[in-house]
């Protein structure tokens, strides 16, 4: 059995719900239909899918693990990455990073992404990637702020 499959397996229906609308579409094609091919097997349309979504019972847990707070799942997965984004947080354990880069050494910080349906928890170097819409109110702000410097500049 493949990686894949042994991965969708492991999953509840719940969890698998929630693999299957935010995450699905971030594999490759191959992959995709495999999932896909998958959730067919297993009965599930996208009634269903946004049904489990809605009733999901975990989100009224209280069992103090640390939880994805989009899913509920417990499956998140924790990298320690070099802390590059120092210079734009605040307070002291940024201060002193920064210092600490500055004399040539490294500091960690955890990154915690959602295995199951692939929300960045944290993200010490914002580098989770942006939606759409977010991109979009981006590039107008960009295109507005150039228009209004060539006003300035006309003036």
């Amino acid at each position: 059995m493949s990686r894949v499959l042994d991965f969708l397996n492991g999953l509840d229906n719940y969890e698998l719900a929630f693999f299957a609308k935010y995450k699905r579409n971030t594999y490759m094609k191959e992959t995709q239909k495999i999932i896909s091919d998958y959730l067919l097997e297993k009965g599930y349309s996208k009634s269903k899918i946004d049904r489990l979504i809605a009733d999901n019972p975990k989100s009224k847990l209280s069992d103090h693990k640390e939880r994805c707070p989009r899913c509920y799942s417990d499956k998140i997965r924790k990298n320690k990455v070099e802390w590059t984004n120092a210079a734009e947080s605040n307070g002291i354990e940024a201060r002193a990073a920064t210092w600490d880069a500055i004399g040539g050494r490294v500091n960690y910080k955890d990154e915690v992404i959602c295995n199951v349906c692939g929300y960045w928890i944290k993200d010490p170097n914002h580098q989770k990637p942006l939606p759409n819409s977010k991109k979009i109110m981006n590039g107008i702000w960009d295109i507005l702020i150039g228009v209004l410097r060539n006003i300035k500049n006309v003036w």
